[in-house]
């Protein structure tokens, strides 16, 4: 199935649940494209314009982490939306950026699509959707 909604980075190196991730958002109209440390998921970010949000594991190896690329997206990319998850940390909602959400792993896929759709929700109407 072929989506024209938002393109969507999901960084998780867990596989499992990154697909699970990745299945559920193109299901519901999303393009995705996925990384498996937060350092690929930079990469992405350097070489495409069309990324509408970044959804990161907080707890990722390599030379970042998942809460420093959130922070390196909110700084280059402040117009990307951002959703970090973690079954260690426990981020508080007001602490983050606007545009920013945190969920507690495991989480409900219902619960990840919500926080997507909320953050995209003006998709279609932002300058930046336009290509």
């Amino acid at each position: 199935m072929q989506s024209n909604g938002p393109t969507i980075l999901i960084v998780e190196e867990i596989q499992a649940t990154r697909l699970a991730a990745s299945r559920a958002a193109s299901e519901a109209g999303f393009k995705t494209l996925e990384a498996s440390t937060a350092d690929d998921g930079l990469k992405i970010l350097n070489t495409r314009n069309d990324i509408s949000l970044v959804c990161t594991a907080v707890n990722t190896t390599g030379k970042i982490d998942g809460l420093q690329l959130a922070v390196q997206v909110h700084k280059d990319w402040p117009d990307v939306a951002i959703v970090l998850t973690s079954a260690v940390a426990n981020l508080r909602q007001s602490s983050l950026p606007n545009r920013c959400r945190f969920l507690r792993k495991p989480y409900r896929t219902e619960a990840l699509i919500g926080c997507f759709q909320l953050l995209t929700e003006n998709w279609a109407t932002e300058p930046a959707a336009q290509d």
